[in-house]
């Protein structure tokens, strides 16, 4: 539905390529994706059969690729082609001999797609990492294919693990990387800006001391896990990520820790902000509460999926409350 909304109200005659980005038609979202025309250009191609629905000009068509990359901005003039033309109405035009080589190459493309016209109609292509071209888009390759690729860190695995929540590991994950907007980094935003642990009152707000230096992170820590890291029981960031990949720890163990460090750095960074936009405090009891029920339902959850050693990481878990 909004495909076609976009069709009659937004493009309407004319080409989606032609469109100006700078237009103040639409909305954000639709600037958005003019904005990217160019990246999703190199991966678009058509398998030309009517033509009529193909722009000659600003799609890749033919052996050459997108016209208009590779040609001056004259060029639809030399031919005598107009910009808005499809490949279609590109047939009608009659044959020339031009000065410029390149332009002659663009007769040939023109000879060659007419002599394979038919009567079905264009087919969209999609270009993945790989070079090949296929009929179905992919969100997966066309994300593979435009991003930007690194090493994995050395914590990922403890952020992105099977049957984590997603958007637990996500807090996690700007945590691990320092990108939490912490009071240490939002006064360089704003130097007037309240940044005390709305928590404890602690004049400076960091990482390290929201978890879990803090008197109120600390005692929701202690109370969830102590039980279960005994004597290596630790209030130290650092401490406690390296904690999250050591091998040397039995697969039950290491579950219970990943999973209950992304919950609590998730609801304690939750009730931080709640409370920085005036909402009512959660004693640190009702937070205790919440997250035991929580890792009691995620254990439950998993165990009905078929995985029945969750009942022993149960009992131990209530073993160690």
């Amino acid at each position: 539905m909004w495909v076609n909304w976009v069709k009659v109200y937004l493009i309407r005659k004319n080409s989606f390529w032609m469109i100006k980005e700078n237009t103040q038609i639409g909305s954000w979202m639709w600037k958005k994706i003019l904005k990217y025309r160019d990246l999703a250009k190199r991966m678009c191609k058509v398998e030309v059969k009517n033509g009529k629905k193909t722009s000659f000009w600003f799609e890749s068509w033919s052996s050459m690729g997108c016209l208009k990359d590779i040609l001056s901005s004259g060029s639809h003039i030399d031919m005598g082609i107009l910009a808005s033309a499809t490949v279609e109405e590109s047939w009608k035009h009659r044959r020339r001999t031009h000065r410029v080589v390149i332009l002659n190459r663009v007769e040939e493309e023109i000879e060659k797609s007419r002599s394979k016209r038919s009567e079905e109609e264009d087919v969209s292509l999609w270009l993945n990492g790989k070079g090949q071209t296929k009929k179905v888009f992919s969100s997966k390759e066309t994300w593979e294919f435009i991003r930007e690729k690194h090493q994995n860190c050395y914590w990922h695995e403890a952020v992105w693990f099977k049957h984590s929540t997603p958007k637990y590991s996500f807090i996690l994950w700007m945590a691990m990387k320092g990108r939490l907007a912490t009071g240490d980094r939002m006064i360089a935003w704003d130097g007037n800006i309240n940044v005390s642990c709305v928590l404890c009152k602690e004049p400076l707000e960091i990482l390290e001391h929201l978890f879990f230096g803090c008197i109120y992170s600390a005692q929701i820590w202690e109370v969830l896990m102590r039980g279960i890291l005994r004597e290596q029981f630790t209030l130290n960031w650092e401490e406690i990520k390296r904690m999250m990949v050591d091998r040397r720890r039995d697969k039950m163990h290491m579950f219970l820790i990943r999973y209950m460090v992304q919950a609590t750095v998730y609801m304690i960074w939750r009730e931080r902000n709640r409370r920085r936009h005036g909402d009512a405090e959660a004693p640190a009891a009702l937070l205790i509460k919440l997250l035991n029920k929580n890792m009691r339902n995620k254990l439950t959850l998993i165990q009905r999926g078929g995985n029945n050693k969750m009942g022993e990481e149960m009992q131990y878990w209530f073993a160690t409350r």
